[in-house]
Order: C-alpha cells, then sequence, then structure tokens
C-alpha cells in the first residue's frame, strides 16, 4: 500500500518527467523557428541582392557614341539630364521629345524622353542657388545621369550682347560669396563639408565637354529675333557666367563684374549647378541666353525679353544634345 508520502513522490517524479520533456519540446521549437527565421532573412537577401543585380543589367549603358566618362559615385546611365530654372525655359526642349513622359522625383515633376536619340530627363530648378543645389543632386541620385546640362536666360553685363545671343559657359562663379564690404565684395575660397576644405570659386566644364560645345557653335546657324525694335541673327560663343541670390544689382555690382571677371552673364543658378556637379565629379554644361541688361531693378525688361532668351537658349541647347 502506497503511502501519502510515497504518492507524493511518485506524482513530483512525474511531473519532472512532464516538465523535462516539455522543456525539450520547446527547445526544439524554438530551435526551428530560429532555423527558419535565418533562413528568410538568407533568402530576402538574395532576393535584394538578385533584384539589385537585374535592375543594375537592365538599365540602359552609357552609348558607346558620345563622350565617356569615369563617375565615381555611381554608374552612370545613359540619360542626359537638362535642367532649367523657370517654366518659360523647357516647353522648348519638351515639346521635341520621343515617347514624352512625365513623372515626380520627390516632389519635382519632370519630363522624360528622348531628343535627337539620346534618353534625356527635363526638369525645373527653381530660382536661386539653394533650389539649384537640391534639385541638381536629387536628380544625379534618382537618375544618374552620365552628365547635366542647364538652359535658360541671365542679364546681359557684356555691352556686346544682345537680347537672344547664347553664351556656352566655359567658367562660372557666385559673385555673393566673400564679405560685402563698404566698397562692395571681398571674395574667398568657398568652404567644402569635406573637413571644410577650400574650394576655389571657378567652375569649369570638361574640357572634353568643352570641344563638343565648340564644334556645335561653329555649325550652329543662329537665329532671326526681333527685340527692342531692332531685327538681327543671334550670335553665339564662350563666356564667363555669373550667379548669385540676386535678381538685381547695382551699377557698382555691375563694374565689378565687368572688370574683374570679364562677366558676359549674371544669373542666378549656374554656379551653384557647375559647384555641385564638379564636386560630385559629373560632367556638365552650361547655355544662357541674353535677356535684359543687368540693373538694379530689371522686372519689366525681363518680363519683356526673358521669352525670346529662353527660346533662343532651348534652341541651341537642342542642338547641342546632337553632339553628346
Amino acid at each position: 500500500m502506497t503511502t501519502p508520502i510515497g504518492r507524493a513522490r511518485d506524482m513530483t517524479t512525474r511531473s519532472s518527467v512532464l516538465i523535462d520533456s516539455q522543456t525539450r519540446m520547446d527547445q526544439g521549437h524554438v530551435q526551428s523557428t530560429t532555423r527558419l527565421m535565418m533562413l528568410s532573412v538568407i533568402l530576402l537577401c538574395v532576393a535584394l541582392l538578385t533584384s539589385f543585380t537585374t535592375a543594375q543589367a537592365g538599365e540602359p549603358p552609357a552609348p558607346a557614341l558620345g563622350p565617356s566618362f569615369d563617375i565615381p559615385h555611381y554608374q552612370p546611365t545613359s540619360t542626359i539630364v537638362i535642367l532649367g530654372a523657370v517654366p518659360q525655359e523647357v516647353p522648348t526642349l519638351v515639346a521635341l521629345l520621343e515617347d514624352r513622359q512625365e513623372g515626380v522625383a520627390w516632389g519635382i515633376p519632370y519630363w522624360q524622353g528622348t531628343l535627337h536619340g539620346k534618353p534625356v530627363v527635363i526638369a525645373i530648378t527653381g530660382i536661386g542657388k539653394t533650389f539649384t543645389a537640391m534639385t541638381t543632386t536629387l536628380f544625379l541620385t534618382q537618375f544618374r545621369p552620365r552628365l547635366v546640362v542647364m538652359t535658360g536666360t541671365g542679364a546681359r553685363i557684356n555691352r556686346e550682347l544682345r537680347t537672344g545671343d547664347v553664351i556656352v559657359a566655359n567658367r562660372t562663379l557666385e559673385h555673393d560669396y566673400g564679405s560685402l564690404t563698404g566698397n562692395d565684395m571681398v571674395y574667398r575660397p568657398l568652404n567644402s563639408p569635406v573637413d571644410g576644405a577650400e574650394i576655389e570659386n571657378s567652375f569649369i566644364p570638361p574640357e572634353q565637354l568643352l570641344g563638343l560645345a565648340k564644334k556645335a557653335l561653329a555649325e550652329y546657324p543662329g537665329s532671326t529675333v526681333t527685340a527692342d525694335g531692332n531685327t538681327y541673327q543671334t550670335r553665339q560663343r564662350f563666356g564667363v557666367v555669373a550667379s548669385s541670390d540676386l535678381f538685381g544689382v547695382t551699377q557698382a555690382r555691375i563694374d565689378l563684374l565687368r572688370q574683374q571677371f570679364s562677366t558676359d552673364i549674371m544669373e542666378m543658378e549656374s554656379a551653384p549647378l557647375g559647384l555641385v556637379c564638379q564636386f560630385f565629379q559629373v560632367p556638365y554644361l552650361i547655355v544662357r541666353s541674353g535677356s535684359n541688361i543687368a540693373q538694379e531693378a530689371p522686372n519689366d525688361d525681363y518680363l519683356r525679353l526673358g521669352p525670346i532668351a529662353a527660346r533662343e537658349a532651348a534652341a541651341f541647347t537642342a542642338h547641342l544634345i546632337r553632339y553628346l
């Protein structure tokens, strides 16, 4: 006959066996679950890697014809990004696109298609240095272009320029970076985000692209325009473009731009685009057409002459794309 103490001892023994068995089952379940989770992670990584490799392989390579550049921060596609600052600077180019599509990148509209057989993306940067740098950087990361072209208008600093004449920038600079003193500007180098390293306030497109632009300039017939009561054939050449966040400037600043920098055109976007592209080692070109004479209050003249200049800059840009 089993005593109460014996029965208690037997129950304890059976309970220990059951608990030990359950523990082994739980451990096995955890191990199985862990193995399944590890397998899922491995499969996910393989899928992502396969997807990325497939996407890279499926993108159009840089064309065999045209300039080829080693861009260190991404593998360039065959795309050319064309940027204008304001809406009136891009419709001529958008109208020429074949297989045109519209899209939005981070809230910024763009048009995509082919121009003279070249895949292009066209967008508006907005006015001024900050918007231009922002939009340029975004479109570099989104589309990984093989080069960037800016098109648009600018105030005429050089007295020989007429409305509609085109300047391809062989140098750009920011004319409002430094210290504003009683004697106007004291200029200094820019400081980069790389340990504050100094960068010269002078941005020059790659020699290879300038060579192609030279050929495009030589073979461009120009246009006949009428402005301020005069009708003439437009001229096109290389020149210096100075940028700032100033729409109108004093005569003292105009004189400084003429004398110190031999400036041809003054505007608000080209130098920051040149800075961004040059810093990230992405090839670029800048096309500007003269609108109004540079002055303190240019609004009326700009509204009247800007559309002519925008059209002429876009027409030359379309011609230039053939050479790129």
